[in-house]
């Protein structure tokens, strides 16, 4: 199959946007839209299950997630709006106690009071850099009302995508000589297929980790267990960079306990870690899907460079995607080799 028509056009429309300046404003409306797309996924297969094993058709269904997933946000909303303002308190107070106890141990050493502000210091620095803060708050807020936005498109692209899929899969189809829509149509199948396969061996991952963490948290007495256990689960989404993220509150928190407590929720996330990354996911993906580390490490660098945050997140799905074509419509295809690799299974 030829695709230097593809890869000129792409080269083409990418040097087009550069000039203009509209690449990268490109690249994160894409990045949103497959963001969208691998979410439309994972709500098309869970109607699709639902439809096999209940009288109900696809449509009833798919509408009843989608009415399920709106209360689940609605009463996440209400249970935030009641809780969190006592919660967030108990969560910051923690982190001032742990700071304070912190600070105290450094005023301990004579090297420390040196090289480390103490907290009159800092707030005295605060206090004069107040107004150089206005443009980082900003900047903040900025980045909310883009996060929000960013969800809000995610959500409706993979509603749409899961309603009517054969809509969009038609659609694509037609962009191609009727020769090769068949095979274009097989190329769909696998990825519908790789991508539902590492959504499941993802969520497995996270749903152990994020378990795991919160015994071992409560084990060791730091306190907020249940929560630091849901967040290290969600950001175990994001492989590799996710977990690190994830052990910053619960050393800090755990520092206020006892300095030891801090060494085990370090050991704790080391070994959660290497579980997680060489048990635990090879394990779930063995039968899901293979992805080589050293592509997943490469591609967040590059996206996380690029693009951001969402690039991050998005890097290992597009590597599927990427793999899936390469396996299928290059080694297979071009070069003739019958078996292409582990994602497409010879397809």
């Amino acid at each position: 199959m030829r695709l230097d028509v593809f890869v000129i056009g792409g080269l083409l429309a990418a040097i087009a946007l550069s000039t203009s300046g509209l690449l990268m404003v490109t690249i994160n409306i894409i990045m949103l839209i497959f963001a969208g797309l691998v979410f439309g996924v994972l709500m098309f297969n869970l109607s699709q299950f639902l439809a096999d094993r209940t009288p109900l058709s696809y449509r009833v269904c798919y509408a009843a997630l989608v009415l399920g997933i709106l209360l689940t946000i609605g009463l996440g909303v209400y249970y935030l709006g009641t809780q969190a303002i006592e919660q967030a308190d108990e969560f910051w107070s923690q982190l001032k106690s742990a700071f304070d106890q912190g600070q105290k141990k450094l005023d301990e050493h004579e090297w420390a009071k040196k090289y480390v502000p103490s907290v009159a210091d800092l707030q005295k620095r605060l206090g004069e850099s107040g107004p150089a803060m206005v443009p980082n708050l900003l900047n903040g807020l900025q980045s909310v009302a883009w996060a929000s936005t960013a969800a809000f498109v995610i959500f409706f692209v993979g509603a749409y995508a899961a309603y009517e899929p054969g809509l969009y899969r038609t659609g694509m189809m037609k962009l191609f000589p009727l020769h090769q829509r068949d095979r274009i149509l097989d190329v769909f199948d696998q990825l519908q297929s790789s991508l539902s396969r590492w959504l499941v061996g993802r969520f497995l991952s996270m749903s152990l980790v994020g378990v795991c963490t919160a015994i071992g948290l409560a084990i060791i007495g730091v306190p907020l267990a249940i929560t630091l256990g849901v967040i290290s689960a969600i950001l175990t989404f994001i492989p590799n960079i996710g977990p690190l993220l994830a052990a910053v509150p619960q050393a800090v928190l755990a520092f206020n306990v006892s300095p030891m407590a801090t060494v085990y929720v370090l050991i704790l996330n080391v070994a959660l870690q290497g579980i997680e990354s060489y048990l635990i996911t090879p394990l779930i993906q063995r039968r899901e899907v293979a992805m080589p580390p050293i592509l997943i490490i490469g591609a967040q660098l590059l996206f996380g460079v690029t693009i951001g945050i969402i690039g991050v997140m998005m890097a290992a799905p597009l590597m599927v995607v990427i793999m899936v074509c390469v396996q299928m419509l290059y080694i297979r295809d071009h070069l003739g080799d019958h078996h292409p690799g582990e994602l497409t299974g010879g397809a």
